[in-house]
């Protein structure tokens, strides 16, 4: 088991159940404070992206790392932190399992991958490929979209 991440972009909300480019974005479980104002249904989208975030173990290692990069002594120091601006927070803390990420938040996470680009060693190429991925998702979801962790 691990950790999948789907990316949308330009979601519309819809009626029809069995329309070619539609999914199932958001569950109730799903509806977060950082879903952005989305609510739970169907809706249509223009491009998607997905990818495998790793085991739930590693994915927790990536975040660790990605908080040492921005400034944190790890991911659980800033999980205890409410109403922080800091780069990559919106992501750092929150769900490792389950969860929506909306289009405004994902315009922060977007601006934040792509200003600490530079900063991202690329000795550990396993963790700069999910940077990137991560970056791409964040970019797509940008355009009034969503990224789905499932």
């Amino acid at each position: 088991m691990g950790l999948d991440i789907i990316a949308y972009s330009k979601l519309e909300p819809t009626e029809s159940g069995k329309v070619p480019g539609v999914t199932t974005v958001l569950s109730k479980d799903d509806i977060t404070t950082r879903a952005d104002g989305l609510e739970s249904g169907r809706y249509t989208f223009d491009k998607s992206v997905s990818f495998r975030a790793g085991s739930y173990s590693g994915y927790n290692q990536w975040r660790d790392w990605l908080a040492k990069l921005s400034g944190w002594k790890s991911a659980e120091a800033c999980w205890g932190v409410t109403h922080s601006k800091g780069p990559f927070y919106e992501l750092i803390n929150f769900s490792d399992c389950s969860g929506v990420i909306g289009p405004a938040t994902s315009k922060k996470l977007a601006k934040d991958f792509a200003d600490y680009e530079n900063k991202v060693p690329r000795a550990d190429a396993h963790f700069h490929d999910l940077y990137l991925k991560w970056k791409e998702a964040f970019e797509l979801a940008a355009d009034d979209g969503a990224i789905v962790f499932c």
